[in-house]
Order: C-alpha cells, then structure tokens, then sequence
C-alpha cells in the first residue's frame, strides 16, 4: 500500500509540475506586447480622453494573454463614461483589440443644483455639470418638468421621457441637427386627465411646438409638427406656435398660428 501511496503521490506530483511548465510557457508565448485601440472621436475632450485612457490601457502589456481577463480591461474603459466598446478581443499571440467610439452629449436635466447629462440614445453620461456646454460645442437640450432616475447601467426612466425620446427620433429624420434646431422641452403634466399632458419643444429661432397627449401618437404628432415647422419661412421661425393634436373625432392635426411668445 505504501508503495502505491508513493505512486500516486509521485504521479500528482509530476501533473502539477508539468501543468506549472506549460502554465509558464504559455505565459511566455502568449504574452501582451501591443495594445491596440482604434478610437471614434468627435471632440478635443474626446481626443485627450483618448490619450489618457492608451496610457491606462498599457498597464496591460507585459501580462499573459491567455489568462488576462478582459472585463479588467473593460473596467478601465469604464472610467471614460464617454467611451462605449464596440469591440474587444484578443488577437494571440500578443495583442489586445479594442474599437471605442465616442457618445455624443445631447440632453441635460437639473441634478443637485447643477446638471447630468445624457447622451443621443438617452442614457446617461455624466452629472455635476456647471452648465449646459456640450463638448463639441453649443448646448445640450434642456428637459424641463421631467422626474428622472438613473439606473445601474445608465440606463434613465422617467414618465413620459420613452414619448419624449419617441419625439426626438422622429425629430431627427427631418432636421440635420436636433441640437441645432431645439432648444428645450417641457413636460407639463397639466390635471390628471391625459388629454391636457403636453410637451412644449422650443426651437432655437423662436418658435415653439407643442404636442398634446404625448402618450398618444407620439411619432405621428411629431412628424406633423416637425413638417409644419420646416415649411415655415425664415422669418415665420422667429416666433409662432406649432400645435399637434388629435381632434375628439380621433383625427389627427397640426396648425401654425402667429402668436408671440416672447415673454
């Protein structure tokens, strides 16, 4: 017995041995030398950022490539909440790949005196912004009126803001830039009839769209509204209310009217 108790032992003994030689071989094969980045940017902050994060991202060199755990990488890509990954992997034996592009700024909501901000799909960015500035220039639109929480994830819910968003989208396939062109939305909840829940769009000229009953047709009072707002002249833009509605007759309708609305 004792002499199989040896044998045992001595096998044991030579399989961990052998699994420590190949454990330290490939870690010598397969080891990383290059990390390699390709970024998607759009703004000065986001060229610096990008710098900042290759620095971060070289911690990683020199570590095996067959047992470096990539959401470690991940983690690290992270802390650069305006960087999302739209690739990552390793190419054996030496090299980590990773495809970042840059989320754009577009809407901003009031947080604790200053403001969060949220990108073009609605998820949020960052928050303790000091004022409206958006990184590649002129301002994020304002959301007035909206209870917003962030979620784990960034993901952002809210009552009506899924409208709002709805909205928005359909805003985009008429208007080269949706930041270019709205200034603010208000959520005026009104009474607790639905009827009298609108959003008021301000756009940077002057004029301002309103949609009632947001939670109704939201695509199809948008695209009325926005195609109303486009056949305006130049001047026309610079004051006047655009209204989208649905009539008691379930029709629905949009009309311009020449009021002024600067006060």
């Amino acid at each position: 017995m004792k002499t199989r108790t040896k044998v045992i032992l001595s096998t044991l003994l030579a399989l961990l041995l052998l699994a420590a030689t190949i454990a330290a071989g490939l870690n010598a094969v397969f080891t990383v030398t290059y990390i390699r980045t390709d970024f998607a940017t759009f703004s000065a902050e986001g060229n610096r950022d990008a710098a900042q994060l290759s620095e971060e991202l070289d911690k990683f060199v020199g570590k095996s490539t067959t047992f470096l755990d990539l959401d470690k990488v991940r983690e690290t890509v992270e802390k650069y909440p305006h960087f999302v990954i739209e690739h990552i992997g390793k190419k054996f034996p030496s090299t980590v790949e990773l495809s970042l592009s840059e989320r754009r700024e577009e809407y901003a909501f009031e947080k604790d005196g200053k403001y969060a901000f949220l990108d073009a799909e609605g998820k949020f960015l960052t928050e303790g912004n000091p004022d409206l500035t958006n990184r590649a220039g002129g301002q994020n639109i304002l959301l007035t009126g909206f209870s917003l929480s962030i979620l784990p994830g960034g993901e952002v819910e809210g009552r009506y803001f899924p409208e709002l968003l709805t909205v928005m989208e359909t805003f985009k396939r008429s208007l080269p830039g949706i930041r270019a062109n709205v200034l603010s939305v208000e959520l005026d909840l009104g009474t607790t009839d639905l009827k009298n829940v609108i959003f008021r769009i301000r756009m940077k000229e002057g004029v301002m769209i309103v949609i009632h009953a947001p939670s109704r047709f939201p695509a199809e009072k948008a695209a009325m509204a926005i195609s109303d707002y486009l056949a305006l002249k130049d001047e026309e833009r610079l004051f006047g209310l655009i209204t989208a509605y649905e009539t008691v007759d379930g029709e629905l309708r949009s009309a311009y009217s020449r009021q002024d609305l600067s006060n």
